[in-house]
């Protein structure tokens, strides 16, 4: 038995000794991959809310790099914050439910949850009562179909998949009549999978999201003060009608090389 205990103090010593120690002024932030605002590069995360949070940070005299943004599922990233100090959230919603469990930065864009048909289809949805019959393609658990639930969506009506993969080549083979994601994000995915994005169009916009950067509770409320007013001074328009942050979206969409897919008139 001793022998076993010792084992175990040494094994969870080795464990913690990989758990970074969190110094002043040092943050970890935390994404789900949510194209085209935090996307996966090997071991590193990029996108349009890893370049505004670090941005606004550097101006605020608290930088945070790349290897300070962590991938991780919401779930975890939403409690690991709410418990841990130092910790911040990208693209979190802002809820009742969330409200008082974070401090808040942003909106940093507005996210649009579309449902996206083949053009040929021609499709013409209005209200959401005129989605009743259709066949819509979602990815199981993710923010647009919590969305589409959210709304009133019937689960049992929507054709789930684990991957938007799945649910895209279901779109393209004409298995589902609409497909259902954010309305920067689809063309990204479509561009991964070779897929003509002239072909398709969006039929119906169901939700609009604002995102934020949520800071777990112990963050300084100056230092919050001062993130949002840089991030208000990134967004305030500029010369030729641009804001530094349009600048900063324009580059990040070529960097990623997504195009956009426009709605039906």
């Amino acid at each position: 038995m001793h022998y076993i205990q010792l084992f175990l103090v040494c094994f969870l010593g080795f464990l913690f000794s990989f758990i970074p120690v969190a110094q002043a002024e040092q943050f970890l932030a935390m994404a789900a991959p949510y194209p085209p605002y935090s996307v996966s590069k090997g071991l590193q995360v990029e996108g349009i809310s890893v370049t505004t949070l670090m941005t606004i940070m550097q101006r605020c005299g608290t930088p945070i790099s790349n290897r300070e943004i962590k991938l991780a599922p919401w779930a975890y990233a939403y409690e690991c914050t709410a418990r841990t100090p130092q910790r911040i959230i990208l693209n979190a919603l802002r809820t009742p439910k969330t409200e008082q469990l974070y401090k808040w930065v942003g909106p940093i864009a507005t996210s649009k949850v579309v449902l996206i048909g083949r053009k040929k289809d021609k499709l013409f949805i209005n209200t959401k009562s005129d989605l009743k019959g259709y066949r819509i393609a979602t990815v199981r658990w993710s923010r647009p179909e919590k969305a589409l639930l959210a709304g009133g969506m019937n689960p049992n009506e929507l054709h789930r998949s684990p991957a938007h993969v799945q649910a895209l080549r279901k779109l393209d083979n004409g298995e589902v009549d609409l497909f259902a994601f954010t309305e920067k994000g689809a063309p990204y995915l479509m561009d991964g999978l070779g897929m003509a994005q002239s072909d398709y169009t969006i039929c119906y916009t169901f939700d609009e999201q604002p995102l934020y950067f949520a800071f777990s509770k112990d963050t300084d409320d100056a230092l919050i003060n001062k993130l949002n007013k840089e991030l208000k001074n990134l967004k305030a328009t500029g010369a030729g009608g641009l804001s530094q942050f349009d600048k900063l979206l324009a580059e990040e969409m070529r960097h990623q090389k997504t195009g956009s897919i426009k709605k039906q008139m």
